[in-house]
């Protein structure tokens, strides 16, 4: 493949994927990991509400690289958001779908409902610090047990 055919090549993916993909604002860490991952590669990120695409063009002839990377940032808001709810179920549901989430806020979150008045918001609260990736320094703090492990 000559230069030009591979200029036009990527200029057509380019221009496909600018028509086809809403163009929004992305997270300022994901831009940084993938320049920290791809710093030495070229390449473009395409963000959009639904999601980001990665292209990686290399400097031979192969074919250009796309990569999906989906965003669960609207289900985060929706969990975060339930966690204000006045309704105690809907907090604790709340606390349920953030289980899992290394994310801080989450961290945060789980300790202010230590002091809901809802038992089962605590309980919930409690278990997320305990299942939370930064979590064991908390627990161990507040004196947070495990029940699964005391049987």
């Amino acid at each position: 493949m000559t230069r030009r055919q591979t200029a036009l090549q990527r200029g057509a993916v380019v221009g496909l994927a600018l028509l086809f993909f809403d163009v929004a604002l992305a997270d300022e860490a994901l831009r940084e990991r993938i320049h920290r991952e791809y710093k030495h590669q070229s390449y473009m990120l395409l963000e959009g509400p639904r999601g980001h695409r990665l292209f990686l063009f290399s400097p031979g002839g192969e074919p250009v690289h796309a990569i999906d990377i989906t965003i669960h940032d609207a289900l985060l808001a929706s969990a975060f958001a339930k966690t204000r709810s006045a309704d105690p179920r809907v907090r604790t549901r709340g606390l349920t779908e953030l289980a899992g989430v290394p994310d801080a806020e989450a961290l945060d979150i789980a300790l202010t409902l230590l002091t809901d008045p809802s038992a089962a918001v605590r309980s919930e609260a409690s278990q997320l610090i305990l299942d939370h990736p930064q979590g064991a320094s908390l627990a161990e703090t507040l004196g947070l047990v495990n029940d699964d492990e005391e049987d």
